[in-house]
This record gives structure tokens, sequence and C-alpha cells, in this order.
């Protein structure tokens, strides 16, 4: 059955046409020009990210280029096992929004300074490190261990008779799907100790929040694997991908409408002074510097599609250490 429903996914994927009308802002699709720009964007900003060719001409797709089949994230350490408590930020529920922190308009510093510090993914900790107090994933700044949504190893070991939680490794993998429009995502994990796949795949999902792991993520063929037999991982069904940013995307415009709001109304209380227009040329300067990187109405340009992406999947495994991005 398993092996069926790939080769269905997959004939799904070959025989729909390619659409090169760009919808990006009304529905949050990509096509796949946007999508080569969005994977462009990622890797040049972030280079523990990169694209992949595909040596067999049979499995290789005519609408990407011979050397962008797809982007690959190696080796990103996972050091906990997810807690059945955990409870995800889902943007696909109703009146759903991120926290309003830095947005993306005022994240561009620390984003090159993260892409400057993250050529490689952080090495894993020591044995000495792994005594020491772990960070926890800041959620909602709970601070309350009974509420500890991913727990640390010091934890984990407490819980389980004092032995240690085994080292996982995954490798990310985007593709693109013709027929939903949107990137594909596919999760490959390792044992730290042997580097062999973990057995059963479904072992993967341990590190899945259980918002996904019951409903959208199943375990597939990776369309793109060079070996000959199939290469099982974990995918989170790109139904609902293209709703899910275009939420965020609305969620993020909102924020900035806000912002701007609150700015006019502060600046209408101050009263006009007699260098409003020296002021004025100057506003209109920091604003167009603003726009030339978050995009002229203050969201989200197309080719920073995947760096959000990869947000939304850091949510569906939050224990594995795949964002080296900004925060949003």
């Amino acid at each position: 059955m398993l092996r069926l429903h790939s080769a269905f996914s997959s004939w799904r994927d070959y025989l729909t046409p390619t659409n090169n009308t760009s919808t990006f802002a009304a529905t949050g699709e990509l096509t796949p020009e946007e999508f080569v720009a969005a994977g462009d964007y990622l890797v040049y900003k972030f280079p523990t990210w990169s694209w992949c060719g595909v040596s067999d001409p049979s499995k290789r797709v005519n609408y990407l280029p011979e050397d962008k089949q797809y982007l690959v994230l190696k080796h990103a350490p996972c050091h906990t096992r997810l807690d059945d408590g955990f409870v995800a930020w889902n943007p696909d529920e109703e009146g759903d929004e991120p926290d309003d922190t830095t947005g993306l308009t005022g994240a561009f510093e620390g984003m090159k300074v993260a892409a400057a510090n993250n050529k490689t993914a952080p090495p894993a900790p020591t044995e000495e490190e792994d005594d020491s107090d772990d960070e926890i994933p800041d959620m909602d700044d709970d601070d309350d261990d009974d509420e500890a949504i991913v727990r640390s190893d010091k934890d984990n070991k407490k819980r389980r008779g004092g032995a240690k939680v085994p080292l996982r490794y995954y490798n990310l993998y985007l593709t693109y799907s013709t027929y939903f429009r949107v990137p594909r995502s596919y999760l490959s994990g390792y044992d730290g100790s042997t580097n062999l796949p973990l057995h059963p795949p479904e072992a993967m999902f341990d590190d899945i929040s259980a918002d996904y792991r019951d409903k959208t993520v199943t375990i597939e063929s990776f369309p793109f694997s060079e070996t000959s037999m199939p290469v099982q991982m974990a995918s989170v069904h790109p139904c609902r991908h293209a709703e899910t940013m275009k939420r965020i995307f609305d969620s993020m415009a909102n924020r900035k409408e806000r912002r701007d709001a609150k700015e006019a109304e502060a600046s209408s209380c101050e009263g006009k002074k007699g260098d409003d227009a020296e002021e004025d040329k100057e506003w209109e300067q920091v604003s167009a510097a603003v726009a030339a990187e978050a995009g002229e109405d203050g969201g989200l340009r197309v080719d920073q599609y995947l760096v959000v992406f990869v947000k939304f999947l850091a949510g569906v495994m939050p224990g594995v250490e795949m964002d080296y991005t900004m925060g949003i």
C-alpha cells in the first residue's frame, strides 16, 4: 500500500503540467521559477543549504535546472525526543497568528549575522555540555518544567532511569510539487552512534509533533533516490502548504499595517514642526530601504518563501536543529 501511494503521488506530479503564472500573493503557491529563486536566496543567505542535481536522467525533472533539482540540509542534530504534550503553533487554525516579535522587515541585520555564523551546522555538544543546563526552545517563554515542550537530555535521562537519549541526525530535502505548486519536504533520520538509517522509518515519528504525526506526515519513497532500492523518508503532505504559507504572509502584512497605524497616530499627536520637510525626506529614504529588503507592502518577497517554510518545518520537528535562519 505504501509503495502504491508513493507511485501514485509521483505519477500525479509527473502528469501535471507546470504552471508559470505567478499567484504567490493571492494563493501562496509557487511556479518552478519562483521555487528556484527562493532556493537560490536560501542557499545564498544560509550556506548550510545546498542545491543538488540528479545523475539518473530518468529521475530528473525538466521544469527545473539540471543542477537544481532539489535542496538539502545535511546532518541536523536531534538531541532530544519530543514530549507527547507538545502543542505546536498551527497557522491553519482560524485566527491564529505568530507572536508579534521582530517581523521579517526588522530582522535582516540579524539574518546577515546568522548567515555569516552558520556556514556549517553547529557541532554536536560534548559530554560536558550535555551535563549542563540545555536551553529549551522559546515557545511561550514558559519556564515551568512541568509544561516543558522539548525536554533537554538531562530531563530525558531522569525520565528514562538515567539512560541517555540516543543522538539522531536528520537530512532535510525540499522538492517541488507540480500538482500542489508548493515545496514538498522529505526527512531522513539516522542513528547518531551507527550512522545507519532509523529502522523502521516510523521511528522518526518520535521526533514529530503529534499535531502532524497523526494527520499529514507519512512515510514515502524519496523521488530522487540514487540507489536501486527506494529510500523511505518522512514527508509532510503538501495539500495545505499553500494555505498555510498564505496565512503566515497575511499575518505578517497585518502586523506591518498595525505598526504603521501606530506610528502614524504617534506622529500626528506630535504636531508639525519647522523641519517637517527634512524629516519626511529621511523617512522616505528609510521606507525605501525597508521595502527593498522586505517587499513593497512590508510583507514577504517571493524569494524569501523558503526561509519561512523552513520555520514551518521546524515547528513540525522542533527537536531537530534544522533552522539556522533569522527570527520572524
